[in-house]
């Protein structure tokens, strides 16, 4: 997985990599923006992730989560921002940090 410096950095790689859609959580299920069309939980997986602290707004952070879903074969960014005081990380995004995790120890 890349280290990048900044979000914008980030996103132009995963652009480059092949992460060229957009998807916005809603509940446990992605909607994929240029289809406008909902992925379901089973149907995709996160393959990388990026975090970055902002500096301007202090106790807010953004998550770039790189997402793959097998059904649809598409590639692209999930983008959250959570102030640490107010939002969790969604459990949907948990379990799927743990699949990627466990994915890439065996």
């Amino acid at each position: 997985m890349e280290i990048y410096l900044s979000k914008a950095a980030a996103i132009a790689g995963m652009h480059k990599r092949g992460f060229t859609n957009d998807f916005q959580l809603f509940g446990n299920d992605l909607l994929w923006i240029q289809e406008k069309t909902f992925i379901r939980t089973g149907d995709f997986s996160i393959m990388e992730y990026h975090w970055f602290r902002n500096e301007s707004k202090k106790g807010t952070d953004t998550i770039l989560f790189g997402v793959f879903s097998h059904h649809h074969n598409v590639m692209g960014i999930l983008l959250n921002d959570y102030a640490c005081y107010s939002a969790k990380t969604p459990p949907v995004i948990i379990k799927k940090i743990n699949e990627m995790n466990l994915a890439s120890a065996g």
